[in-house]
């Protein structure tokens, strides 16, 4: 949750120095509050406050890195719940479900569609970067398909199962 501008400046060193740019500490707290200055602007600040600030404006959901290289994405990581209050910086990952049991070659015929399915949009490329593997109850063409895709196409793997032994 986010601090307000009161709770910030409890946290700072209340020396008024003017250094970080702002007319007092409260000022420089309530710029903090609305985003409009950075924690390193405080010359004086402690370590104990500067985490305690650091874990309080760090995003609800963390990170989490997707894939590897020129298909790296981050998901998670926002600050705010909706595009108008501010933006998005990590776009929506796009994927499609494939049950666990599905013929290989089938499963060659839609990998094969899915990697030549794109759209513009706004200026942006869409297109499917993950596939989900639905479990059907059979361990070894779970993995089987799970294997293949992760073989023979771009595709990032999620394994989605009702049972962990799977």
């Amino acid at each position: 949750m986010a601090l307000t501008g009161i709770q910030i400046f409890k946290l700072l060193p209340q020396t008024n120095c003017k250094e970080c740019g702002a007319p007092t500490c409260l000022a420089f707290a309530m710029n903090l509050a609305a985003g409009k200055a950075e924690l390193d602007s405080c010359p004086y600040v402690s370590d104990e406050s500067r985490e305690k600030l650091a874990e309080a404006s760090a995003p609800p959901i963390r990170p989490v890195k997707l894939g590897k290289g020129v298909r790296e994405r981050m998901a998670g990581g926002e600050t705010v719940l909706y595009r108008h209050e501010k933006t998005f910086y990590n776009p929506t990952v796009l994927a499609a479900c494939i049950d666990g049991g599905i013929k290989k070659k089938d499963l060659e015929t839609k990998l094969k569609a899915w990697n030549a399915i794109q759209y513009e949009r706004v200026g942006l490329n869409l297109r499917p970067e993950m596939a989900a593997v639905k479990d059907t109850g059979d361990a070894k063409a779970f993995a089987a398909t799970a294997k293949t895709i992760a073989e023979a196409s771009e595709f990032k793997v999620i394994l989605t199962a009702e049972d962990g032994d799977t």
